[in-house]
């Protein structure tokens, strides 16, 4: 599952060693537009260097100056007509590697004189995507003005929107949704912005999601929704806020776990309250047989035991091992839930497929004791 994003975007510069006089102008006038030396950058330029030169990576002087912010060195080459769109091996131009840095001024001087809004690398990355992955809300603004399309997607097929979900950038996911950006689309793993912003607990970005009609039963590769993905990583306030629009809450993954028997494991107590509230089944079980309950009792989560109970989850419910709540309880040294379970009627004498009894399971004298008595 997508935890986090990388974006392939060359920021280095390899500048090669040459013989001839003009090589080394070439040289110095690409190191003199890196470091920000204005003065030798016009010197050069006089000289009549190409203010285009590209090195073997493709890096021209309008590009590394953007990239590493010398707002001045970019304005003399602009003076000098500098190509505005030239991209280097990795398709990343001035625009996008000023944007990606968070270089303002320079942006406001490439886009006024007619900078590309939409050029993307050879990852398919734009300038508006590398922008909201950083948290650049001002640079996003201007490039929205300038007509940026909000739905390209890379070759991951992440949007814009779905990085600003996952990184958590409210501000700027507000501002895409402004222009129209789509909520239904799904990256290259099925994983959706709100699923992303799920995942990460961003319950502002959820809820603005869902305002406008984001869905929220889109499923990942691997069967997971964001309702479920929340359940696991114990974001409540996500949790709440997809079952108030209506989140289906039992379906499933591909093992056939639900949100609940994730908030179950997890022992995240006000998720699997609120999974409750919303009348998840108690007994659903996954794959290997097991339940809410029987995975709460293995963790020792009395207050998820009683929840479960509460809500007429089968107490002697095997998994496929044949073991119950009481057993799992039991083999972990969880005291406290053994005796909730027996005051709740667990059955002591169930065996296990390998003929055992919660007694026989446990070593802990003060559970033998309760299983005794």
């Amino acid at each position: 599952m997508r935890t986090c994003l990388l974006f392939a975007v060359m920021t280095a510069i390899l500048l090669t060693h040459a013989s001839s006089s003009s090589a080394n102008d070439e040289n110095e006038f690409l190191k003199s537009a890196f470091t920000g030396k204005t003065t030798t950058v016009e010197e050069l330029l006089e000289k009549g260097v190409n203010p285009d030169f590209q090195n073997e990576d493709g890096f021209t002087a309008l590009i590394v100056a953007a990239q590493n912010g010398n707002t001045a060195v970019v304005q003399a080459l602009l003076n000098k007509n500098a190509k505005l769109d030239l991209q280097n091996k990795g398709g990343a131009t001035a625009l996008i590697l000023a944007a990606k840095n968070g270089h303002k001024a320079i942006i406001n001087a490439l886009l006024e004189k007619g900078a590309s809004v939409d050029l993307q690398t050879i990852d398919g990355i734009t300038a508006l995507m590398i922008a909201s992955l950083g948290g650049h809300e001002a640079i996003v603004d201007t490039l929205l003005k300038k007509g940026a399309d909000v739905n390209l997607q890379n070759n991951d097929k992440l949007t814009a929107l779905m990085v600003a979900s996952l990184e958590g950038h409210v501000g700027i996911v507000d501002k895409l949704l402004a222009k129209n950006a789509k909520t239904n689309l799904q990256a290259s793993d099925n994983t959706s912005a709100i699923y992303m912003a799920a995942q990460n607990g961003h319950t502002k970005i959820v809820e603005a999601l869902l305002a406008k009609g984001a869905p929220t039963d889109l499923k990942a590769i691997n069967e997971t929704t964001a309702l479920y993905i929340a359940s696991q990583n114990g974001h409540t306030d996500v949790v709440k806020a997809l079952l108030a629009k209506g989140a289906a809450v039992d379906l499933t993954d591909k093992n056939e776990a639900s949100a609940l028997i994730m908030a179950a494991l997890y022992g995240h107590t006000e998720v699997v309250n609120a999974l409750l509230g919303k009348g998840a089944r108690t007994d659903l079980k996954a794959k290997n047989g097991f339940t809410p309950l029987i995975l709460a009792a293995q963790n020792g989560n009395t207050e998820i035991i009683k929840a479960l109970l509460a809500k007429g989850a089968k107490i002697d419910l095997k998994n496929d091992d044949g073991i119950t709540a009481l057993m799992w309880a039991a083999l972990h040294n969880h005291a406290d839930a053994v005796k909730i379970l027996l005051e709740k009627g667990a059955n002591r004498d169930l065996t296990s497929k390998s003929g055992k009894t919660a007694l026989e399971i446990t070593r802990d004298p003060v559970i033998i004791q309760l299983l005794k008595s």
